[in-house]
């Protein structure tokens, strides 16, 4: 999971919500949508022509294919979910790249964030987290 997110962030994959700019993953082996849920369904490797679908799933369909996991229990490829059924646009989804400190305060996520920044890597505090975000473990990862 983690080569392949890398990969992405080498590339400065420019963000996007239009299929028809979708970017290839490591070894171009699938085309992903280049927005937040699409990064994450590129990195947990899910297949972009779901059959009925016919892409990848959007930010509120990744929790079908992942399970809660506690914020101690994090690993890197975790994601991390912004849910709001109320308004669908204001969802995001981030992907969880280790923690940034021992005291598990602060980590490391990558991200597709906005179209100005693409593809990103930082560190966010926890706390800034908790209130708006849940982690979430791909279901073929126990």
């Amino acid at each position: 999971m983690m080569v392949r997110a890398l990969n992405w962030l080498r590339r400065e994959i420019p963000y996007s919500q239009n299929n028809s700019l979708a970017r290839w993953d490591l070894n171009k082996g699938r085309r992903y949508r280049p927005d937040c849920s699409g990064f994450v369904a590129m990195a947990w490797a899910l297949d972009p022509r779901r059959p009925g679908l016919g892409r990848a799933p959007v930010t509120w369909e990744l929790p079908g294919y992942s399970y809660r996991v506690t914020w101690p229990r994090m690993r890197r490829g975790d994601m991390l979910l912004h849910s709001a059924p109320a308004n669908r646009a204001e969802e995001h989804v981030r992907l969880f790249a280790g923690w940034a400190d021992a005291r598990r305060t602060r980590a490391w996520i990558i991200e597709q964030s906005s179209t100005y920044r693409g593809t990103v890597r930082r560190v966010v505090t926890v706390s800034s987290m908790r209130g708006l975000y849940k982690p979430f473990r791909y279901r073929l990862i126990r």
